[in-house]
């Protein structure tokens, strides 16, 4: 047996504050080597009008989409996806008589491009209960063949989106279990280099890329995670894109655009794996996780807020303000009264939203920013303003 001693000395080995490991995880950025390709690669190829009108497009996202290339055939039907039984009927019995809105349905011999048209009007217009309901309405229909994946995707992606917006995640969740295993083989398809050397072979062999698009493959980990009823699954899925992520950084001739787009998707896996974290309560493990994340930099508002508002899930509210003591941003203050908030500071906190309203009134964030001085009011007690 150890002397006591020596015991003592181990344990407080294991709690000393150490570097962060050079290891490199799946969800950490890898050291490549500088070499750059001559030509960025960028999505390229003719898109028909019926594939830009989609509410979202799968090709704006994806650098290389295997739409894009004639060196590749696609042959999966997708009618699976297409099962009326798959999508709930929704109801709006819970939203107040004045805010209902009339759910639309397809006209008689209405054209894809017009319905398309439709449903992009009732998403810009926050009409996110009725687009689900039409997007659906749409995915059943014989507008669209089952074997065009990116409608399809598109469809689904806006359906599930909105369901999710509109606080119908459950709903969303089961709906996602109809996409099965997006890691099969089946969504994968070979994909050929578009540019053969001048002896007629081509410059690298085929590689696999995968029809769903990224978007809708990430909200997919989480609501099959809730929809199987498995947290992990929901974790495991996302380092599974992060690894994923990491092959496209350091794969030989990536361009310099492409490389730019995987690191942006790495680094949001890593928020959602915290995010994943605190859903399933483990606290503990998302702090540790946010502690081993590189620190953005300050220019990145939008990541500086994300990361902001998961301390503040976690009840770190110094290492939420930490973030923020050397921005100077106007985006930036937009924080400020969340954290008065977080602090118990609710009178501070009204007089940062009622400056940020003035600042923002008239811009896509005033709603958002009434709605949490509505809150603030709540707990000062002034119910009447």
């Amino acid at each position: 047996m150890e002397p006591s001693g020596s015991q003592h000395r181990r344990n407080m080995s294991v709690k000393a504050t150490r570097p962060r490991s050079s290891t490199k995880g799946p969800l950490d950025i890898p050291d490549e080597p500088d070499t750059r390709s001559p030509t960025p690669a960028a999505a390229s190829g003719n898109r028909d009008s019926k594939t830009s009108s989609l509410p979202f497009h799968p090709a704006r996202d994806l650098i290389a989409s295997p739409k894009d290339s004639s060196h590749i055939q696609v042959t999966q039907n997708f009618s699976f996806l297409r099962q009326p039984e798959i999508f709930h009927p929704l109801s709006q019995l819970e939203i107040p008589l004045p805010f209902r809105s009339e759910f639309p349905s397809l006209l008689s011999g209405q054209p894809l491009e017009s319905a398309l048209q439709q449903l992009n009007d009732l998403c810009k217009r926050g009409h996110y209960l009725p687009a689900a309901h039409f997007a659906a309405t749409i995915l059943t229909s014989n507008l669209i063949a089952s074997t065009d994946y990116s409608a399809i995707f598109s469809l689904l992606y806006t359906r599930l989106t909105c369901l999710l917006l509109t606080g119908n995640t459950l709903l969303a969740a089961e709906e996602s279990k109809a996409l099965q295993d997006l890691n099969s083989s089946f969504y994968y398809v070979d994909v050929k280099p578009d540019l053969p050397k001048e002896d007629g072979s081509s410059q690298e062999p085929p590689g696999k890329a995968h029809l769903a698009p990224w978007p809708l493959r990430v909200i997919a980990v989480r609501l099959q995670s809730i929809g199987f009823s498995d947290t992990r699954r929901g974790i495991s899925g996302l380092y599974d894109l992060g690894l994923e992520a990491r092959r496209h950084i350091i794969r030989p001739g990536v361009g310099a655009e492409e490389k730019s787009l995987w690191k942006a998707r790495l680094a949001d896996l890593g928020i959602r794996v915290v995010n994943a974290l605190v859903e399933m309560g483990d606290l503990e493990a998302a702090r540790r996780s946010l502690a081993s994340m590189a620190p953005p930099s300050n220019g990145d508002v939008r990541r500086l807020q994300q990361r902001a508002l998961l301390h503040l899930r976690v009840g770190d509210v110094d290492s939420a303000k930490d973030l923020f003591s050397s921005v100077s941003s106007p985006s930036a203050n937009i924080v400020e009264p969340l954290l008065k908030m977080a602090e118990g500071k609710f009178d501070e906190a009204v007089t940062g939203w009622n400056d940020l309203l003035k600042a923002y009134c008239g811009t896509d964030d005033e709603v958002l920013i009434k709605q949490n001085l509505a809150v603030c009011l709540l707990y000062v007690g002034d119910l009447k303003q």
